[in-house]
């Protein structure tokens, strides 16, 4: 199941220079993205990781991770 990401990860990648599409293939070999809306490549990061009202904390550590890219 493929799920959209939700306007503030795609504002953070946008900032990092990293399109969506960019981003969806380094996770995930199709190149659709598979991960939460909230841009974490784990599914089910909102509920987990993160109450839904909260940012992502996965992203931007993901970003920082790979030196924006």
């Amino acid at each position: 199941m493929s799920t959209r990401l939700n306007l503030h990860a795609r504002e953070q990648l946008r900032a990092a220079g990293i399109s969506q599409a960019q981003w969806a293939r380094q996770y995930f070999g199709d190149g659709r993205w598979h991960g939460d809306e909230c841009g974490c490549p784990d599914d089910r990061c909102i509920g987990f990781h993160h109450d839904a009202e909260d940012d992502c904390g996965c992203l931007p550590a993901l970003l920082d991770e790979n030196g924006g890219r």
